[in-house]
């Protein structure tokens, strides 16, 4: 392709009619620059090469310009002095710039690829995670995707915003710079659909909250959890789908993750930090997918009673293989209860 034509290729999101979910064919995400050699399965680029990566400081006209920053006082935007931007996305999976519009017929369905994809670069440093990272620094991300959080709800087009992060390049990642995205969408994700089903399910018969109860359950048992503090639990799931996958819920139930105090941001950074710490003293530096589950916007189904939020954290330290795949059913090879325990062995005491 020559010239800058990726730039006119729309995302379309088509819906598979066997199983119901939404897939993004989106060819301008191909053209992102790659700081991974696939070939080798090592890094193209040397920490010498920092002044090429489009993240650091100094090289701040490289990206979109600044959705927001956390600056020092009396720099400008799009330029040094940062502790942390939010830019839109270079080469996005979704646009703003259209309208959501659906077409299609009884078998196939497909919509315009509207929607936001932004980028959360987390740190100035090129090699930085959140284990090296200070508190702060930490409190600033999840200020920052609470920030953006409200600022796209304000969408009435918008019914789901993802927070994940991909580290790492088995994970995804095209670049190594410490960073997280934020993609909204106009449609509800097939696995938050399933989610919240499987919630509401279960306060109908119940009539308590699915994920207050499993945190309860973690408690007493003890055998699962690897951290808590006053406000959050980390536990290695029962049905844990990946080998050492973790996930973090405030222990007071709560279906917005931007309705949190100062205190809740604070012990929520302290216990991201302490998990991927404990990631490192344990597994070293591995690659790793991490994504925020919250209540979906502006669904007149959902009162807010039966959802909880959540953080999921996925080390990768396999590959998915073709019965996985094919059945939807995962293989895991630790038990969580094993996996817990060395997790809970690699504790750091430096928080």
């Amino acid at each position: 392709m020559t010239g800058n034509n990726w730039e006119q290729e729309h995302t379309e999101i088509r819906k598979d009619p066997l199983s119901g979910t939404w897939v993004l064919i989106a060819p301008q995400r191909a053209h992102r620059p790659m700081e991974f050699s696939i070939e080798s399965g090592e890094e193209a680029q040397s920490e010498t090469d920092k002044e090429d990566c489009p993240f650091c400081p100094g090289n701040e006209l490289m990206t979109p310009p600044e959705l927001l920053s956390y600056r020092e006082p009396g720099t400008g935007s799009n330029q040094s002095g940062w502790s942390l931007r939010v830019v839109r996305n270079k080469f996005p999976a979704l646009v703003s710039t259209i309208e959501p519009l659906l077409t299609g017929d009884s078998l196939y369905q497909s919509m315009t690829g509207f929607g936001y994809h932004e980028v959360v670069i987390e740190t100035p440093s090129h090699t930085d995670d959140y284990a090296d990272m200070s508190l702060t620094d930490v409190e600033n991300v999840i200020w920052a995707w609470r920030d953006r959080l409200l600022s796209l709800h304000s969408d009435q087009r918008i019914k789901y915003a993802l927070v994940f992060k991909n580290h790492g390049m088995n994970a995804g990642a095209s670049l190594k710079h410490a960073h997280s995205q934020i993609i909204a969408t106009p449609l509800i994700p097939k696995k938050i659909e399933q989610e919240v089903n499987a919630l509401n399910e279960y306060i109908t018969r119940e009539q308590r909250c699915l994920i207050c109860d499993i945190i309860r359950r973690e408690q007493y048992d003890g055998k699962r959890v690897v951290y808590q503090n006053e406000d959050f639990v980390c536990f290695c799931p029962y049905a844990s789908s990946m080998t050492y996958q973790v996930m973090l819920a405030p222990v007071k139930h709560c279906s917005e993750f931007v309705d949190m105090t100062d205190d809740e941001v604070k012990h929520l950074a302290i216990a991201l930090r302490h998990i991927f710490k404990m990631f490192r003293n344990a597994l070293g530096d591995i690659s790793y997918n991490m994504w925020l589950h919250n209540e979906p916007w502006h669904n007149s189904d959902n009162d807010g009673k039966s959802f909880h939020w959540h953080i999921d954290v996925t080390p990768k330290l396999a590959h998915l293989a073709g019965f996985e795949v094919g059945s939807g059913f995962f293989i895991n090879h630790t038990p969580p209860e094993d996996a817990a325990s060395l997790l809970r062995s690699a504790t750091s005491n430096d928080d």
